[in-house]
C-alpha cells in the first residue's frame, strides 16, 4: 500500500515537472524569437541604405526660366522650366538604386505640385576659352553610363530638368519672389528610404539656357503638364 502510494505521488510531481519545464521551453523560444528579431532590426538599421541629397553650386546651376506658351482646352498655357544640378549621397552600409527624382513646387494657391524629370540631352557650359560636358540624372549617353546604383559610400551627381504648366487664373503659377522659386527636391530609394532638401532657383533668361541646352524650348512643345483648375 505504501509502495502505490509513493507511486501515485511520484507520478504526479513528474507531471507537474514536465509541465514547468514544457512552460519554460515555450518562454525560452518566445524569448529566442524576440532576440533574433532586435538582432534581424538592428542588422538592417545598420546596413540601410542612408541618402543625402544636396544642390550643386547652388548659386551657380539652379534655374528656371519661361518656356514658350501651348495650348490647352483652346486656351493659352504658361509653362515654366526647372533645371537643376543635384548630388546624391549613400552614408549607408548598403548599396540602392533609384527609384525616383521628383521636384515639389508650390502655386500661388497653395496647390504642392509634384515633377517627374524629362530626358534631354548632356548639358554644355563654358568655362572660360573650354566647354565642360555634365551628366544628367539616369540618363545614359556617349559620355556618362547614367547610372543610378550608388554603392555604400559613394555618390552620383547630374543635371534634372523640369516642366511646370499651368492656364487661367494667376494663382496656378508657381510662387516667385525676388526672381526665385522655392522648391523641395524629393530622391527616393528601392528601399523605400528617401532623402527631402530645399532647393531654391534662379530666374535666366531662356537664351541662356539654350547655350546650354540648345533645343529645350522645342523638345516637349506637345507634352502636357497641367493643373487643372477648380472652384
Amino acid at each position: 500500500m505504501y509502495l502505490k502510494k509513493w507511486e501515485n505521488t511520484f507520478s504526479a510531481g513528474d507531471a507537474d515537472m514536465i509541465q514547468n519545464w514544457k512552460e519554460l521551453l515555450e518562454l525560452s523560444a518566445l524569448i529566442l524569437g524576440l532576440v533574433n528579431g532586435l538582432i534581424l532590426l538592428w542588422n538592417f538599421l545598420r546596413d540601410r541604405p542612408i541618402l543625402s541629397i544636396h544642390p550643386i553650386h547652388p548659386e551657380v546651376y539652379q534655374w528656371f526660366f519661361s518656356l514658350p506658351s501651348g495650348q490647352y482646352h483652346d486656351q493659352v498655357t504658361r509653362k515654366f522650366g526647372f533645371l537643376l544640378y543635384i548630388g546624391i549621397q549613400n552614408k549607408g552600409l548598403r548599396d540602392v538604386a533609384l527609384s525616383s527624382w521628383r521636384l515639389n513646387i508650390k502655386s500661388i494657391n497653395g496647390k504642392l505640385r509634384e515633377l517627374k524629370p524629362y530626358t534631354i540631352p548632356d548639358p554644355k557650359i563654358s568655362i572660360g576659352d573650354n566647354i565642360k560636358t555634365y551628366p544628367v540624372l539616369g540618363i545614359k549617353s556617349p559620355n556618362y553610363d547614367g547610372r543610378i546604383l550608388i554603392k555604400s559610400g559613394d555618390s552620383i551627381s547630374g543635371f534634372s530638368y523640369y516642366i511646370f504648366e499651368c492656364y487661367g487664373d494667376q494663382k496656378w503659377d508657381p510662387i516667385i519672389k525676388q526672381h526665385k522659386i522655392k522648391g523641395q527636391m524629393v530622391v527616393t530609394g528601392v528601399y523605400g528610404n528617401r532623402a527631402i532638401t530645399e532647393v531654391i532657383m534662379s530666374e535666366i533668361s531662356l537664351d541662356k539656357v539654350k547655350t546650354v541646352i540648345p533645343n529645350i524650348d522645342t523638345m516637349y512643345q506637345d507634352v502636357i503638364q497641367i493643373i487643372e483648375p477648380t472652384t
